[in-house]
């Protein structure tokens, strides 16, 4: 057992994240490890000891070395989170949760989200359709377009979780609780796509030519390469927001929409698609 007055801020992270990580995708314990190298200062702190200030101190030098609103976002949850599993576990009273009035940057949005238009998707298609070097990376483009996955989730896919014939795939790793799990319908349209990267080698369903998993960096470099070939100027989750717009311009149904992206919704019993349930996703995708 440890002794309240001892521990440190490194051991209560370490306590948190032994009985929160294992409940999270691997993309966000990454993000929250990140945010804890951020903590550095104050690693070795008793953390009864720690006042706003200290953590303030934290955002402050965040925001001095040039590190944005998301960042400081999640510093500040982590802080939270921590706070949080040290009132539960009796280390500091619930009157001392400073983290409650930690303060980060306003967030400022210099690319604001925008949708590919007809003519930019179809450069990106001509370009999938081509014997280019860079087709089967515009396939990728198409894939994630016509589906609305995370890029993380996309990344992540496994061939094992590919299923052609009945047009889905599994997505099992992802930063929302009610995105693990779930059936994506294949669209028509990005079929071939899927069939040509199934062929290619590796366990995950979009590798380098090795058959070696992608990061997101190295997915990213390629993801521009597209976008430059095709004179677009977009983000791979502009990818996502582009097929939540095509799904509500066709008018699709919404709870199979949220089904797709993989968004909460009352009445939807997650992990559970029977085959009239994925009729009614694929019905939807193929709306777009």
């Amino acid at each position: 057992m440890f002794n309240a007055s001892e521990i440190t801020f490194a051991e209560v992270f370490g306590l948190w994240s032994a009985e929160h990580y294992h409940k999270i995708a691997k993309s966000t314990r990454a993000n929250y490890d990140a945010a804890y190298r951020h903590c550095q200062a104050i690693h070795t702190a008793k953390f009864v000891k720690l006042r706003l200030q200290d953590l303030q101190a934290i955002i402050h030098d965040i925001s001095a070395a040039g590190i944005g609103y998301a960042s400081q976002k999640k510093c500040r949850q982590l802080m939270h989170n921590l706070y949080t599993y040290a009132i539960k576990y009796e280390i500091i009273p619930a009157t001392a949760d400073a983290s409650r009035f930690v303060d980060i940057d306003r967030k400022i949005t210099k690319y604001p989200k925008k949708p590919f238009n007809t003519r930019q998707l179809n450069r990106v298609k001509k370009l999938a359709e081509s014997d280019e070097p860079l087709s089967c990376w515009a396939q990728a483009v198409v894939m994630m377009i016509y589906g609305g996955p995370r890029t993380s989730e996309f990344l992540s896919v496994l061939k094992a979780d590919v299923k052609l014939k009945q047009r889905y795939y599994i997505i099992r790793d992802s930063k929302t609780e009610a995105g693990r799990n779930r059936a994506v319908p294949i669209s028509r349209k990005a079929l071939p796509y899927f069939k040509a990267w199934m062929d290619k080698p590796g366990k995950t369903l979009i590798t380098v030519d090795d058959g070696a998993a992608l990061s997101y960096h190295r997915f990213r470099t390629r993801f521009d390469n597209v976008m430059d070939a095709t004179s677009c100027h977009h983000t791979p989750h502009e990818c996502r927001h582009t097929c939540a717009t095509m799904l509500d311009n066709a008018g699709a149904n919404e709870t199979a929409v949220k089904r797709i992206l993989g968004h909460a919704s009352q009445g939807i019993t997650k992990g559970v698609y029977t085959h009239k349930s994925l009729h009614e996703l694929k019905k939807a995708i193929d709306l777009i």
